[in-house]
């Protein structure tokens, strides 16, 4: 925890070390236009996630923010761009690239555990077991 506070407290600090780089190298007025640009896609990229969260739910789907493939990491992209600075687009352009999609996957959201009994072999991912209650034998021929 100390780590990641003394890091959201240094992030403004190089954040302006890294605009007034950008800006000594292609001017004030373009660096400001840049940035502004940037962070309106960010709103974009956030806008278009909750349109087609509110769309799901409207077809009858659940609304869902979890950690899945493709949606968690275009919005921590498209929230990484909103914020202003040079650094945190430079995360978001990397959380839009696919190899590292995964690795910070992995470093935020962690390995996929599974309950293991002694003794027994973990089941494969599509592989649904149930308890004695939770199930019944049916007959040959589907009736039930």
């Amino acid at each position: 925890m100390p780590r990641i506070l003394g890091l959201i407290l240094i992030l403004p600090v190089l954040e302006l070390l890294a605009f007034v780089g950008v800006a000594s190298a292609i001017g004030l007025g373009k660096a400001v236009l840049l940035q502004l640009a940037i962070s309106l896609i960010g709103v974009a990229m956030i806008s278009s996630l909750l349109t087609e969260a509110k769309t799901r739910v409207r077809g009858g789907g659940v609304m869902s923010f979890a950690l899945d493939k493709s949606h968690s990491m275009r919005g921590l992209a498209g929230l990484l761009f909103a914020v202003p600075g040079f650094l945190t687009d430079a995360l978001g352009v990397l959380a839009l690239v696919p190899e590292f999609r995964t690795r910070l996957r992995r470093l935020l959201g962690g390995q996929p555990v599974t309950a293991r009994t002694p003794g027994r072999r973990a089941a494969p991912a599509d592989l649904i077991e149930l308890d004695r209650r939770e199930w019944r034998e049916a007959p040959p021929g589907g009736e039930a």
